[in-house]
């Protein structure tokens, strides 16, 4: 059961588009009865499924943002412009195939809006939606959390899930790793399935 939650989570981020603030629930609660709608499809192989879902993928949230933030300032600045696009292209194919890989653990979960949050971050503004996932058994918190583009658009640059920041959890393993690994050994591990 815990395992289908980022299928669902990242599957219902991207069907996001950058938002308008005010239509970030509608849209949400929109996207999330079409994706539920394409992963009950059982006429669909999983990769039909993941190629749908996919074609809604450009412009929808900030994974060149995701993966600054996963890296941290000191490792991300360390890096040349090069080097940070290569660390994008494999952190963005991580989180894809980790996608594909839980597409089969979905089994008729829904998930629900809770409420929409403002969050002051600093002098900045964040947008925290939160949902419940709905399993048989016990309900699970995910969150969504979205920033505010030069555009006046709203993407999500990060996701609680189970109270636990994605993004948070990619610092932690990488913390550090740069300074006695080369990049070339990191992006082998985004390559792969194993530990840091």
């Amino acid at each position: 059961m815990l395992r289908t939650f980022l299928v669902l989570a990242l599957g219902f981020c991207m069907a996001f588009g950058a938002l308008e603030k005010e239509n970030i629930a509608p849209q949400m609660q929109q996207n999330i009865d079409e994706v539920i709608k394409i992963l009950q499809d059982e006429t669909l192989d999983k990769v039909t499924i993941s190629e749908q879902i996919f074609q809604r993928f450009d412009g929808d949230f900030d994974f060149k943002l995701m993966a600054r933030l996963s890296l941290g300032p000191n490792q991300w600045n360390g890096l040349s412009s090069d080097d940070q696009e290569r660390f994008t292209e494999h952190f963005i194919a991580r989180l894809k195939r980790s996608f594909v890989q839980k597409l089969e653990l979905y089994s008729d979960e829904i998930m629900v809006i809770k409420e929409t949050k403002e969050i002051q971050v600093g002098k900045a503004t964040r947008i925290y939606l939160i949902t419940e996932l709905i399993g048989k058994e016990k309900n699970y918190p995910i969150t969504y959390k979205f920033y505010e583009t030069k555009d006046n658009d709203w993407m999500i640059y990060d996701l609680d899930i189970l109270d636990v920041s994605l993004i948070q959890t990619y610092r932690s393993q990488f913390d550090g790793y740069l300074d006695s690994h080369s990049l070339d050994e990191l992006i082998t591990w985004l390559n792969g399935d194993e530990a840091l």
